[in-house]
This record gives structure tokens, C-alpha cells and sequence, in this order.
């Protein structure tokens, strides 16, 4: 990425603790009233692009992937973050997960997974597997 793209990022949240990509608007929605709820700061992609260049812009603790988005595949995408972060802990979603898709994902380096229809309870506890809470707060 050169050094023009990076500053052109200016909507990139630096302090966001958590990143959802997703191409369904709704599910973007739907994390960001989760989280903010709970004072967790997120930042949404709608893109597979996007999400790779606000990896490259945030320090983020964890990822929320779909697989099967509009620009690019989100197996592709989760090598791509690898490539950049090591660290960062990645839950693939999708109403498709396959087992062949659940085995790229792992072996690409996925910390879980989730299917849609997306339920609460399973994406805290996803979430809180992952990442301490405290971790996640946006605290003074």
C-alpha cells in the first residue's frame, strides 16, 4: 500500500477494538448496537479491500470475517490479514460454512467460527473466548 493510500484512511477508528466484515449492511448494524452497547468500539468494512486496508491502518483484537463477500473471498482476505497480523484473533461468519470451508479457515488461521442466522449469545461467546473484556472496553 503506498504511502498516500494509507493516509487517505482517515475513517479508519486507530482506538477500535473490534472489526466487522461484512457486505450485508444489516449485519454490520448489528454488531456495531452490540458492541457499542457495551461500550466495545468497532469498526465496520462492507469489503473484503476494505477490511484489508483497515487492518493495515488499526490495531485491532479481533475480527469478525464473512466468508462469501461481494468483492473478494473472505478465506482470501483471512490469509491476507495473516500475512500483517499474526495476532489479531479472526471468527469467520456465514450462513455457508461448509466443512472443507471450516478447515481452510482453520488451517489458514481462523480462531473460530460462526453460521448466521447470527445469534447473541454465540458472538460474545466468541467473543469473550477470544479477548478479555477489559481488553475491549473503551476505559479511560
Amino acid at each position: 500500500m503506498n504511502e498516500l493510500n494509507h493516509h487517505k484512511q482517515s475513517s479508519v477508528n486507530p482506538t477500535a477494538y473490534v472489526l466487522v466484515v461484512d457486505d450485508d449492511g444489516g449485519v454490520c448494524e448489528f454488531f456495531q448496537d452490540l458492541f457499542e452497547e457495551m461500550d466495545i468500539r468497532v469498526d465496520v468494512a462492507r469489503s473484503g479491500t476494505d477490511g484489508l486496508r483497515r487492518v493495515m491502518s488499526g490495531a485491532y483484537k479481533l475480527i469478525f470475517l464473512d466468508i462469501k463477500l461481494g468483492d473478494r473471498n473472505g478465506l482470501d482476505v483471512l490469509e491476507g490479514i495473516r500475512k500483517v497480523d499474526e495476532d489479531v484473533k479472526i471468527i469467520m461468519i456465514s450462513g455457508y460454512l461448509t466443512e472443507e470451508n471450516i478447515e481452510r479457515a482453520l488451517n489458514s488461521g481462523a480462531d473460530g467460527y460462526l453460521y448466521k442466522p447470527l445469534q447473541v449469545r454465540d458472538i460474545m461467546a466468541q467473543t469473550f473466548r477470544h479477548v478479555p473484556v477489559k481488553s475491549l472496553r473503551n476505559l479511560p
